[in-house]
């Protein structure tokens, strides 16, 4: 995600609720804590009054501290603008023409002329575009709300008072409303609160299992040893990777594939990514069948924690919203998942200094495990497990892209792997990662190296 006052506010949101949450004299007060993050002396920057702003604030507070059950991605109704804007409207590029295309092919008689220039009566505008679509200049323009242009899945809907609304039926938790909202109103639960505390005084061992695409998320210089020592100093008892589990999950993967060859089926497609496994049961769930049965590398991973420690936690880190969805699931092993946003928050709460910190040794996975974070790197493995490079393999991005690409496979009748991410560039581009792309693929194919 990159950087923006709404970054920066949730970041004092998440040292307000971790410092409620370990320091044990800190009572337990919403008003109060959104008081400290926006003082009384503090002047209105984004919203009427500083009232609403800390109303805001303690939205997001709860979603931290005491999250309602129901879903992971919400709409903070008191932080939700109610953007007011009309879809489509005229410009000043209106020419008056003679032609009148945009009027004379409005099912509703929407436009009309005043002062030599058309207009859109928005009482009768059905939204339906064909002015915008018929004007000779372009005229016309189309205005979307950030959230709704950003959901592939068409799950956030406007009400009548304007404020969002986020079809659950419809989420895959993708976590592309929560990036491209303005005002910060979309965001997802946390379990930073709960892990804080149980880091404090643990009954169990903690584990973190970290995704391979953590490397350079932590600040260009940052080693990898640098996280697995910080993440010690927070508590946990040892850091695993979860490209551990990748290598588990290829081999895993390509046993399945081919028992499904013998079996004479033609294809299947990747089951890592939660995000396109869940637009796939939602939106086209007759297709499902084609998805391997193999659980992530996250689960397989947490599983091998488990078998040989019982009584040990798990917490996964990583940049997926979609994540916290599957560590709910009974079967995926997981007790917490947080992301490299949520991380980078305890970090600086700690005061820990990243680059202070002894590179220690991360030694286990394949390169081919860590290449599981970018695009076409579950192919790759695949394809090296199977020891065919003329094994015909695909890979697609994004939650609409996959959706087609299976669509397509399944029509043409084609033959071999596809894997699917629901994220531009695979995991080292989802919702909460912390650098550029270009600086993440880069780290990565050094860290591999």
């Amino acid at each position: 995600m990159p950087n923006s006052e709404i970054v920066n506010i949730q970041r004092k949101v998440f040292h307000a609720a971790l410092k409620w949450a370990v320091e044990e004299n800190t009572s337990y007060n919403l008003p109060e804590l959104a008081r400290e993050i926006i003082p009384d002396n503090s002047p209105k920057r984004y919203r009427c009054c500083i009232h609403k702003e800390r109303a805001v604030i303690e939205e997001r507070l709860k979603a931290i501290i005491e999250p309602e059950d129901g879903p992971i991605v919400r709409v903070l109704k008191e932080g939700c603008n109610g953007c007011e804007m009309h879809r489509y409207t005229v410009t000043d590029l209106c020419q008056n023409c003679v032609g009148h295309f945009c009027s004379m092919n409005c099912p509703k008689k929407a436009i009309v002329f005043i002062n030599d220039k058309a207009f859109i009566d928005q009482s009768r505008c059905i939204e339906c575009g064909i002015c915008a679509r018929n004007c000779p200049y372009n005229a016309i323009i189309e205005y979307r709300r950030p959230c709704e242009e950003s959901c592939p899945t068409k799950a956030i809907s406007v009400r009548e008072n304007r404020i969002a609304r986020i079809k659950e039926e419809d989420c895959t938790n993708c976590g592309k409303c929560i990036v491209n909202c303005p005002f910060g109103a979309v965001v997802e639960t946390s379990q930073i609160v709960d892990l804080a505390r149980d880091l404090k005084s643990p009954q169990n061992p903690i584990y973190g299992i970290i995704a391979p695409a953590f490397v350079g998320q932590f600040g260009r210089k940052v080693a990898p040893g640098q996280v697995k020592s910080a993440l010690l100093k927070l508590g946990f008892k040892d850091v695993v990777e979860a490209a551990v589990g990748a290598d588990l999950t290829v081999e895993l993967e390509v046993s399945e594939l081919k028992e499904r060859l013998e079996q004479g089926e033609k294809f299947m497609t990747s089951s890592c990514c939660p995000a396109y496994t869940m637009a796939v049961e939602k939106k086209k769930p007759e297709l499902y069948q084609y998805i391997s049965t193999t659980q992530s590398p996250m689960v397989q991973t947490a599983k091998l924690i488990k078998e040989r420690i019982p009584e040990a936690k798990v917490t996964f880190i990583g940049p997926c919203i979609a994540k916290k969805e599957e560590g709910q699931r009974p079967e995926s092993q997981v007790d917490y998942v947080i992301t490299f946003e949520e991380l980078m928050a305890w970090f600086e709460f700690k005061g820990i200094d990243l680059m202070s910190e002894p590179n220690l040794s991360m030694e286990g996975p394949s390169s081919f495990g860590r290449g599981f974070s970018k695009a076409g790197g579950v192919a790759q493995a695949l394809v090296n497990k199977l020891g065919d490079d003329s094994f015909p393999t695909y890979q697609t991005e994004g939650v609409l892209n996959s959706l087609k690409a299976l669509e397509e496979h399944v029509n043409n009748n084609d033959s071999g792997f596809l894997e699917c991410m629901a994220c531009d560039g695979g995991c080292i581009g989802g919702p909460r990662r912390k650098a550029p792309r270009g600086v993440a693929i880069r780290a990565l194919k050094e860290f591999c190296s």
